[in-house]
């Protein structure tokens, strides 16, 4: 029997606007695992922050995250802890430290494997990390980062919080030598940017998850919506984007759903 995949990005496709899986959603993932189908959840989140559980979704066997935009591939029990970690690509010293260069004043996460940490200040920067916090259901450690070093920390995503996400990347860019250092930079959501290892990549996460599993990425469906879901769109052997989503992912995709993630896209 032919191994299958369904690939799931969270917000924006198996979440509607409130950030919950709609019952509808949730049995149509339930009746792809019954028929046979690994399921994956592919985003930018990861386990520091809130994600369905296999229990959730009505799924008998484990699920998989490629997590945190493709920098950490892992297992999950049924409880949605990690059992198992697949793999990883974590960001250099030096490629933090040029992030945080460009974002003096604004609050900062660290995703290092299952712990959050996080720097704030007064005012703006501070309602932001209160406000995504809450979004995504994470609990940072808020305070002094943590030092650098092979030895010490080196984070699987840097988030930036800011209200001109589109800017903070047009000034990265700008910024010599930015990109060949290996920085990956994109618009996460309305205030805030993930950088990573530029060798992550959902699409990348996905062949190597495909690798462990015997699966051949044409065998795997893909839902997405946002630009960092544009190569996972394009790889996969059926690629669907949402309604709204960018243009960028529209263009990627074999087909574009007439239906938005509010409107239980994946479950029709």
């Amino acid at each position: 029997m032919t191994q299958r995949m369904l690939c799931l990005d969270l917000d924006g496709t198996l979440y509607g606007s409130d950030h919950q899986v709609s019952q509808a959603n949730a049995e149509a993932v339930a009746a792809a695992s019954k028929a046979g189908y690994v399921v994956a959840l592919c985003s930018g989140r990861g386990p520091t922050m809130y994600v369905p559980t296999a229990e959730e979704l009505g799924i008998n066997n484990n699920l998989y995250m490629v997590g945190y935009n493709g920098a950490v591939v892992f297992e999950l029990d049924a409880s949605g802890h990690v059992m198992k970690s697949l793999f990883e690509t974590r960001m250099s010293a030096t490629q933090v430290e040029k992030v945080l260069k460009l974002s003096q004043g604004l609050a900062v996460e660290y995703d290092v494997g299952e712990v959050q940490h996080a720097r704030s200040y007064p005012g703006e920067a501070q309602r932001l990390l209160e406000s995504h916090a809450q979004l995504v259901r994470s609990t940072p450690i808020v305070g002094d980062l943590p030092e650098l070093g092979p030895d010490k920390c080196q984070p699987n995503k840097l988030t930036v919080l800011t209200s001109d996400p589109k800017g903070f990347v047009a000034r990265a860019m700008e910024q010599p030598g930015f990109t060949d250092d290996g920085i990956g930079v994109v618009v996460g959501g309305p205030y805030w940017v993930e950088t990573v290892n530029l060798h992550a990549d959902k699409e990348v996460g996905i062949r190597l998850l495909c690798t462990h599993l015997g699966i051949k990425i044409e065998n795997c469906v893909y839902f997405g919506d946002g630009d960092n879901d544009a190569t996972s769109l394009k790889a996969c052997g059926l690629g669907i984007a949402m309604a709204q989503a960018k243009p960028e992912a529209k263009e990627a995709a074999n087909k574009v759903s007439q239906w938005s993630n509010d409107e239980d896209a994946v479950a029709k």
